[in-house]
């Protein structure tokens, strides 16, 4: 018996999910700061996560495949910064046929942490969407100046081109904090699918570029939440907290410029080493 294919919409809903570290040792794989801790997930519990979705039939799909004809609900997998556990992540998703998209950010190419270039080439090609994340990764993004945003897009866009041989068009915000500004620079430097921080499922048009929402992974999200993310629904929960989080940070800039500046330095050794401990405990 032969499936029913239904088309799915550029507009239709799609349920995206941000990843930034997954590793046992962060002290490894990308940011060697205090922030990166809540973003760190261990290989068994992104296993278990992985799992949730297979047992929900969820087949994660790429950006690039939106506009052909799905038989699900659009489920994508994102990973942000550039870590080397990427190459676990990928390693993971490989064995059971699925890809994700690989937000690099270029100033950290070849550091010790990060993806160096035939690291970068090799996700490609098994099959992974290598996009931008920026140049030099700036903490709260929509606080540049228009033009220097563009310039962050076009010099990360341009040198993964030079690195991988052809044209790059997927984005993901650094930082998370995005504006109409944000939105527009990305237009304008040529990106044509932009990933922001915001758990929303329905992506909008900025100019010639569509941009889709977020749920970002913590080591805290329990299997449950995961479970119903999946499952599209808990998204609406999910924005209110991210948005009055949000409310927060406008509402004291200085202080929240300040607490950022503690939460991002780098080398924060103790930190990083902490949660190799902290993030062993499984939320159900």
């Amino acid at each position: 018996m032969t499936e029913e294919r239904i088309a799915v919409e550029p507009a239709s809903d799609v349920a995206a999910f941000g990843y930034h570290e997954v590793t046992s040792e962060p002290l490894l794989s990308g940011f060697l700061r205090r922030g990166a801790i809540q973003f760190t997930v261990t290989p068994a519990e992104f296993e278990r996560h992985l799992d949730i979705a297979a047992s929900a039939g969820v087949e994660p799909v790429l950006v690039t495949q939106l506009d052909q004809p799905l038989s699900k609900r659009p489920v994508l997998l994102t990973f942000d910064d550039g870590g080397k556990s990427a190459m676990y992540a990928a390693n993971a998703l490989e064995r059971r046929g699925w890809r994700g998209h690989f937000f690099v950010i270029t100033k950290r190419v070849g550091e010790r942490t990060f993806l160096d270039a035939r690291e970068i080439r090799e996700l490609r090609d098994k099959g992974h969407l290598i996009g931008s994340h920026s140049h030099s990764h700036p903490d709260i993004f929509r606080d540049l100046a228009f033009d220097r945003m563009v310039a962050e897009w076009r010099d990360s866009r341009d040198r993964l081109a030079d690195l991988l041989g052809e044209e790059c068009t997927t984005a993901a915000v650094p930082g998370g904090h995005i504006s109409a500004a944000v939105l527009r620079s990305a237009d304008a430097a040529g990106v044509r699918s932009l990933f922001t921080c915001d758990p929303v499922l329905r992506p909008r048009l900025e100019g010639g570029c569509r941009v889709f929402g977020r749920f970002l992974v913590k080591r805290t999200t329990s299997h449950a939440q995961m479970t119903s993310l999946l499952d599209y629904e808990g998204w609406k929960t999910a924005l209110i907290v991210r948005r009055t989080k949000d409310v927060v940070r406008r509402a004291v800039p200085g202080l929240f410029r300040l607490y950022l500046s503690r939460r991002t330095r780098e080398s924060d050794v103790r930190a990083a080493q902490q949660v190799g401990a902290d993030s062993k405990v499984t939320r159900l």
